[in-house]
């Protein structure tokens, strides 16, 4: 996953772009699937004052547009799915929430949801993830989100187009510094999200320094020597066996982790021989977990925060659920933008 990837539209001959107020697929227009969506809620909102109707009715019309707006620009062949009956459900529950509560955050959140949601239109694992998170996320506030966002992007993404220990440093710190600002994790908000259904805390504890280590033993590796590689392989060199990025006077694999070596450095050179070997090089000489760490804090205070709040509470021993990755990545892609392009799809399968 390439986190600083951006979408660009481009026109060619014989294409056809989408432009709000105008925009016509499959027989349902724009104007027509917005005021579905509308007529949704008014069929079934609650009775309320004549002073919190029209407050009511405020935020529904602000969210419902953001939603269109949104959806048009991500996934415009996805207004087809408004006439379903299982979407409109999705569509009443947050706009239901966001009229009540009219918080911006969450707005946001659900309307990211909303367009994955309306995108993915077989019922599979993550439309139903989809569907139980949009009903959820009224349950959470902003420190939830935070807790959720943190563990996804810390414990279970990996930046693959690091290729030198600054590409790494880079994107830890414009990438995942922003996301962990101000987090906290106290028992009451773990055991809150762990009733809620985003995450389960287990017996076994994951030390930040052992996740960045497995996630990234290439940039964390002070290197072997040529007397340490086994001897079917001293004297293979590049891409294989690489000069080591942290000291050019020892070597590493040529690989970022063990599934690279095993899906790709092995059949791509012919190594298969090699495999078990090259496996145990990739995690040779690692740094100490509180050099990884020290490393990790010193390049932004949020991130000196992420190891002080990862060592003192139960965060590292919680595991996502499906749904507490689909609001985490919600909740990324509402603080990161074009930043953080994945799909839900690379965590929900």
């Amino acid at each position: 996953m390439n986190a600083s990837g951006k979408q660009l539209q481009r026109a060619g001959d014989h294409s056809t772009n989408y432009q709000a107020q105008n925009i016509t697929v499959q027989g349902l227009t724009y104007s027509e699937a917005k005021e579905i969506a509308l007529d949704v809620f008014r069929a079934n909102a609650l009775e309320l004052s004549t002073v919190a109707q029209k407050t009511a009715k405020q935020r529904v019309e602000e969210l419902t547009e953001a939603f269109f707006k949104t959806l048009l620009e991500r996934a415009p062949e996805a207004i087809e799915s408004i006439s379903e009956p299982d979407m409109q459900r999705s569509i009443f529950r947050a706009q239901e929430e966001y009229a009540c509560s009219g918080d911006k955050d969450l707005g946001e959140v659900l309307v990211d949801m909303l367009v994955d949601r309306a995108a993915t239109p077989a019922r599979d694992l993550r439309q139903v993830t989809l569907n139980e998170a949009i009903k959820t996320a009224s349950k959470l506030t902003a420190p939830h989100f935070a807790i959720l966002g943190a563990i996804l992007i810390a414990a279970n993404t990996k930046f693959t187009a690091a290729r030198t220990v600054g590409d790494l440093h880079a994107y830890l710190t414009k990438v995942v510094a922003p996301t962990v600002e101000g987090l906290r994790a106290t028992d009451g908000d773990l055991r809150h999200l762990q009733y809620a259904g985003c995450l389960s805390i287990d017996i076994s504890e994951k030390p930040l320094s052992g996740i960045l280590a497995q996630t990234y033993p290439a940039f964390f590796t002070k290197g072997f020597t040529r007397e340490e590689i086994g001897e079917g392989l001293r004297e293979i060199g590049p891409p294989a066996i690489i000069p080591c990025l942290r000291d050019p006077s020892k070597f590493q694999v040529g690989a970022m982790d063990n599934s690279a070596v095993v899906e790709h450095l092995v059949p791509d050179l012919g190594l298969e021989e090699h495999s078990t070997e090259l496996q145990r090089l990739m995690n040779v000489n690692l740094m100490p977990g509180d050099e990884i760490e020290e490393e990790f804090a010193s390049l932004h205070p949020n991130l000196r925060n992420l190891v002080d709040v990862w060592g003192t509470t139960a965060i590292r021993r919680c595991d996502l659920t499906g749904v507490g990755m689909a609001l985490g990545h919600a909740n990324l892609r509402r603080i990161l933008g074009e930043e953080f392009s994945a799909g839900l799809e690379v965590w929900v399968h």
